[in-house]
């Protein structure tokens, strides 16, 4: 169980960073390709994501918490920055916005334009990364509650590198949920074939990956049901989306 666990968590990793490199290879080309900001960040985010679970297995999950909240945190303000300042260039956009950029305030997110999701999730994501800040944040500083946290693990005998296979799986969850809303934010800072593209095959099924296992990327999937290539097989790909979500 312990091991599953840990495989499954590499496998999360793994598959955000795919998910974030197809997305970026996949927006256009020339002049939008080098002043968007993923170009110059993407590469953090992977290796942030990468590490997370690097941090995990050497029982360094609060370290791993503090990557996931840099993930979600960079995320929101690169959606936020390509909406707003989208025809900019990297040096107008680093200017112009230089203190949401410097901010640890997330409050951006409200006015992010989440037209990929369906009414009824954009405020569920809102709040989805809203809660996932917060919790990631009480370990980013030294804090009562974190203190709190570690007296009562070592109570019952959770040291470093005793985590039992729930602690892992807890963990599992919330990295899945962090990356997912990752992701999400990212697919509304590109061209929307982006996401279409990504996460539509050529035959209309869903490709069939780790975060297909997201109601919000669910949710962005089902946006694409319109396509031609989904219509005689539409009532298939809907029942096998839905039976996939798990978070």
């Amino acid at each position: 169980m312990y091991g599953a666990n840990v495989r499954k968590g590499r496998k999360i990793a793994a598959t955000l960073s795919l998910g974030w490199q197809a997305s970026g290879s996949s927006a256009p080309s020339g002049p939008f390709r080098a002043n968007h900001l993923l170009s110059h960040v993407g590469e953090d985010l992977i290796q942030s994501a990468t590490s997370l679970m690097t941090l995990a297995m050497e029982s360094l999950g609060s370290v791993a918490k503090r990557e996931l909240r840099f993930l979600i945190e960079a995320s929101i303000k690169l959606c936020f920055v390509q909406q707003q300042g989208y025809n900019l260039t990297v040096e107008e956009k680093l200017n112009k916005f230089e203190d949401v950029l410097w901010s640890q305030k997330i409050s951006v997110q409200r006015n992010l334009d989440l037209r990929l999701l369906p009414e009824t999730f954009r405020p569920q994501l809102v709040e989805e990364v809203g809660r996932l800040y917060g919790l990631t944040s009480k370990f980013v500083h030294l804090t009562p509650a974190q203190i709190e946290q570690r007296i009562e693990m070592a109570s019952r005998g959770r040291r470093l590198g005793r985590e039992i296979p729930a602690e892992i799986d807890e963990f599992n969850q919330l990295i899945s949920k962090g990356l997912a809303a990752s992701l999400v934010l990212l697919f509304h800072s590109v061209p929307t074939h982006v996401a279409g593209e990504w996460l539509v095959k050529t035959d209309g099924t869903s490709h069939d990956w780790y975060f297909a296992g997201s109601r919000f990327i669910a949710a962005i999937d089902s946006d694409f049901d319109y396509k031609h290539e989904r219509q005689d097989k539409l009532v298939e790909v809907q029942s096998a989306r839905a039976a996939k979500v798990s978070f």
